[in-house]
């Protein structure tokens, strides 16, 4: 019977949890969310290394907006952020910024030409 009760528990737990989207694997990508007031912090922090990554032809002889609308986040030996960012009407692009536990953040990798709809993903 007590069997019976603790296997009863541990699984109302593990769907508990699941249903609240805290299970994944370790070291993988959560879910996306929208950017926050932190997360846009976090790109304006950065923009000088993001803005050297553009080509040349990519609006960088002008102020290029930054606005940062949807993230992911990786726990790795400090976090990784996947953030889409719009630089202009329907013009967005992604970025990747690593963070350190010890709060250095550094531009890992931007990808271009993509839309409001594509993936947020690894890269």
């Amino acid at each position: 019977m007590a069997y019976r009760a603790t296997v009863t528990f541990i699984l109302a737990c593990i769907a508990f949890v699941s249903v609240n989207g805290a299970i994944r694997r370790v070291g993988g990508i959560g879910g996306t969310k929208l950017a926050t007031p932190e997360i846009q912090q976090l790109v304006d922090s950065v923009r000088w290394q993001i803005l050297i990554r553009l080509p040349l032809g990519y609006n960088r002889g002008q102020y290029l907006p930054l606005i940062a609308r949807a993230y992911k986040e990786q726990v790795v030996s400090g976090k990784n952020y996947f953030i889409k960012i719009q630089t202009g009407p329907m013009r967005f692009i992604h970025v990747r910024i690593y963070r350190k536990w010890n709060g250095l953040t550094s531009v890992h990798g931007v990808q271009l030409q993509k839309s409001l709809w594509d993936p947020t993903e690894y890269f």
